[in-house]
């Protein structure tokens, strides 16, 4: 993960996210699980899709530091 290069975009996604609460991790092959669904507006889940390469990364990074 270290020395990967994210859009700074999805970094703030991924913090907004996790600051409302929504549990995020991959299951299978690079495949996004996140809960409550109830907690991602239309608007996020379009920059999830836009950006879901650079969660992936940051996500196995979270993972394997923790």
């Amino acid at each position: 993960m270290f020395g990967a290069l994210v859009a700074d975009p999805a970094l703030h996604l991924l913090w907004s996210l996790e600051d409302r609460g929504v549990d995020i991790r991959i299951d299978g092959d690079d495949t996004l699980v996140m809960k409550p669904i109830s907690k991602i507006p239309e608007s996020d889940r379009v920059l999830i899709r836009r950006y879901k390469a650079h969660l992936v990364l940051l996500v196995r990074g979270c993972n394997d530091v923790a």
